[in-house]
Parts: structure tokens; sequence; C-alpha cells
């Protein structure tokens, strides 16, 4: 295999034995090839057993041993994180997507975990270092650390063959406790004792579950919001940079670890070391973005029903809540509304004059919402349709904006390149490719004639996980997307 060759004439990278004698690695040379294999050309940088590469900024200081291969991370000389360390799984997926409940069950066979062992510094600069790793069974890989800020440090691994999982583990405390991974995980507020796989994770317990199903942890839902994000009661936090399918956090065993399926690329960890859980949250915001704040009336009261089967019901949940004089911001018209799904045209037959109705509402200052998902069906039969036979009709159809989406291939698509069809929970349809700029494009066009008629929100869901082959626009994006979950969509 071909190869380049790197020379590291260092900043005189400053390393320390633990026992206090200081020497200077000045130069070395290493030969890299194209599958990250990397070997010491000679004996320029041998490193003695108990070496360490520190890199400080304000009070936060990272100690990295580079043989054996570990991290420490310390905030104004207090020790948060111990004993942290690389790994890397080979394995298989076989995650179970649960149609009914919108829930999976989450199942890979891993085997035994390649830890990193040792480390040699390939760049190092004044906030960051660049180290080649060596795992079990040959493997190799390469992490970064930057220190971003006083209080950031940031971690980024690749590791070479493919595992089908990488991850960041450290000691945990005896006293640890943990919080955060968004919302509905469990029944405790503290998630410590825990392996959680977001997006997989949320179960119902409630009085209609089957006992049979109670036994093993309750029926499969849906996560509500999941987020990649912990606080300790050791005063840091962490926050996995991905919104890929598979993130897990182990929480439960002596080395608490955080981890992603490889296919989404680098894995990229921070740890904020700010000194309260406020501090922490605010650091975590200012880092991933600030929540975007809706029109004052998304935080009102909105009232829907699972269908509207008619206009009618629509005015009759109106009129019953002026007449109580209840305060009424939106009325949510959740699946179905449109001619098929999802075609963003009102159902003549379901709502007539659906325009005339919106802006009944508007006067009186209830905004309309909708809901839809980003599919596009070729039959919806064995879906949710209203009583009308006309609109029955519609809905055994193909959506009539189908044609022109499958012409533009703004589709994922199967094997052979044509639109892949999947069945969710309303019928069979395609997804739009948001990997593609033009799918997504043609997909924001959508609501244009709807939009007219005086609507002004969305509720959006993301249909169902797609596990089957399949190709998208672009294949990193897609390896990337991300699990199902729902969004939503305002303007004034």
């Amino acid at each position: 295999m071909s190869a380049r060759l790197v020379w590291f004439m260092g900043e005189k990278l400053t390393c320390r034995r633990r026992q206090g004698v200081k020497n200077k690695l000045r130069s070395c040379d290493h030969l890299v090839n194209a599958a990250w294999g990397l070997r010491r050309i000679e004996n320029h940088c041998s490193v003695p057993d108990g070496e360490e590469v520190v890199l400080e900024r304000g009070s936060v200081r990272v100690e990295v041993s580079l043989r054996p291969f570990g991290f420490t991370i310390r905030r104004a000389g207090r020790r948060l994180v111990r004993s942290g360390g690389v790994w890397a799984a080979d394995g298989a997926v076989h995650d179970r997507f649960i149609q009914l409940t919108e829930g999976v069950i989450a199942r890979e066979e891993l085997a035994p975990r390649q830890l990193a062992r040792r480390a040699l510094v390939v760049h190092a600069g004044r906030d960051q270092l660049e180290l080649a790793l060596a795992l079990d069974e040959g493997r190799v890989g390469r992490l970064g650390v930057l220190l971003r800020g006083d209080r950031r440090v940031s971690l980024e691994l690749h590791v070479d063959r493919d595992p089908l999982r990488v991850g960041v583990d450290w000691d945990r405390r005896a006293d640890e406790r943990l919080v955060g991974l968004g919302a509905r995980h469990g029944v405790q507020f503290d998630q410590s004792g825990r392996d959680v796989q977001l997006g997989a994770d949320r179960r119902y317990t409630g009085p209609d579950c089957p006992p049979e199903m109670l036994s093993d942890g309750g029926i499969p839902q849906g996560d509500c919001a999941p987020v990649p994000w912990l606080i300790s009661s050791r005063g840091y936090a962490v926050w996995l940079q991905s919104e890929a399918n598979g993130i897990r956090f182990e929480l439960g065993g002596e080395r608490l670890s955080v981890s992603t399926r490889a296919r989404a690329g680098p894995l990229r960890l921070d740890f904020l070391t700010d000194p309260t859980p406020a501090a922490l949250l605010r650091a975590y915001c200012r880092v991933s973005g600030f929540p975007g704040l809706l029109a004052e009336w998304g935080y009102g009261f909105w009232k829907g029903r699972d269908i509207y089967e008619h206009r009618n019901d629509v005015l009759d949940d109106f009129t019953g809540f002026r007449a109580h004089g209840i305060p009424l911001d939106a009325i949510v018209l959740d699946s179905p509304w449109a001619t098929q799904y999802n075609t963003w045209e009102f159902n003549p037959y379901q709502f007539p004059d659906a325009a005339g109705m919106i802006r009944r509402l508007r006067e009186a200052g209830v905004r309309t919402v909708v809901w839809v998902t980003p599919w596009v069906n070729v039959d919806s039969r064995d879906g949710q349709s209203p009583p009308q036979l006309e609109s029955e009709r519609l809905f055994r159809a193909p959506a009539a904006n189908y044609s022109a989406g499958a012409l533009g291939g703004h589709f994922v698509r199967d094997g052979d390149g044509e639109p892949f069809v999947a069945t969710w929970w309303m019928g069979e349809g395609s997804p739009v490719d948001f990997t593609s700029p033009a799918a997504e494009e043609w997909w924001r066009c959508r609501p244009g004639g709807s939009w007219s008629s005086g609507w002004r929100g969305s509720r959006s869901t993301t249909a169902r996980a797609i596990t089957c082959p399949m190709k998208c626009s672009s294949p990193t994006d897609a390896r990337a997307a991300p699990a199902p979950g729902r969004s939503a969509a305002f303007t004034g």
C-alpha cells in the first residue's frame, strides 16, 4: 500500500515521567499509510512507560499518559475525569422497529472491546494534541485533543477497519450521580446505573401493558426528545456531537462509557468543566445553540383530536371553547387533513372551504396547525383516512405530487436506483431525501398552495427508522441521519 512520510519537527513537545524526570522529544518521523497503519521508522520516539503529555489552559488541565494510554481531566487541581480511555468493537446490528408504537428494540452482537493500549504524538500545539493510537489486535486509530477556551475539552476519535462501535470511557466514582439525556428517560431523575440507547429507551408500562411485556420493561416507544448530553455530580458534563442512530450511554458499570456507531463518522465528544450545574447548562447551550423561540402563541393552549373527520368537528371545538370562556391559541389538524399523505393540499371533502374555516379561527385569535411527515404515499388504504367515500378514493391512489417527486429524484432510492418504497403506519410511500438540496427545496415549496389558505404552523413527525439497503444523494449525511423524532415549525 502506498505511504507518505510525515515529519514532525515539533515545538519541542514537553513530556514528563511521573517520577518527575523531564525530557524533550526533539524530532521524530513516522510512516503513515492510507489505512491508518503507523509504525516507527527509527527509535527516535520511543516513549518510556509512565510518560505524560500535559495540556493546560486557565483552570483546566489534561494529562495524557502515552504508555499505557489514558487521560485525566482536572479543574483547578481537582480531578474530574479519571483513567479515560478509548475503544472500538466489531459487530452487527439487529435493532427492531415496532411500527405500531414507533418504538425500537435495540440489539447488537458485539465482539470484545479493543482498547487503546499506547499512543504516539503525531502533532502538538499550545492547546492541542494529535495522537496515533495502537489498539488491541493490531487496530490503530487517531485521537485529537483540543482545549477550547478555559473550560472545554474536545476529543475527536477515528478508528481504522470500520468497527461497528467506537467509544470513550472513564472511571465512575461510587457516589457519582448523572442526569440528562433529554426528556422521559425512566422514572427517576438520576440516570446512574442505567444503560441507555438514545431513541430506544422509552417504554410504556401503564395499565394497558400486557403482563408478559412488563417483565421486559414495557412496550417500546420512540423517545420523546433524546439529547446526547449528561451532567455529572463530579462537576463536569459531556456532550456527544452527533444526531446518529445508535448513540449509547452506559452508566451502570465501574466505568462510564459514551459511544456511537462508527458509520456516522468520527466520534466527537466534549467535556465541559464549568463549576456549577447551571453554568454547565449555559455552556452547553452556548456551544450547541440555544433553542429557537416560538411565536408567543406557540406557548399557548392548543386543541386537537386524533382525527377531525369533518370541518364541522373543528368548528364544534372552537365554539365550545368560546362558549365556556377557555382561552385557545391553536387548533391542530392531525392526520389526515390533506388529499393524500403528503400533498399539502386540503381535502375538500373533509374540509370544504378550508380557507374560510381558517380565516374564521384566525379572526378570533386562533391559529391553525397542520400535521405532516416527510413521506409521499402511493397507497394509504392501510392508513387512516376520512370517512367520506370520495376521501377513501383519494387515499387509494398515489399522491398527486408523487410522480413529480420521483421524476425529480427527490426520494430516497433503493439498490436499483428506483424510489425506495416502504410501509409506515399510514400506508406505503417514499421518504424525501433531505441529503439532496434539490429535494429539500422541492419539499419546502410544497406548502405553497395550502399556505395561502392561512394555516400558520406545522407539526412534523419522522415516520420510522429505515434499516433496509437504500441510497441517498449524500451517503455521509445519510449515515448520520437522526433517529425518529418530532419537530414543529411556527410563524406569526
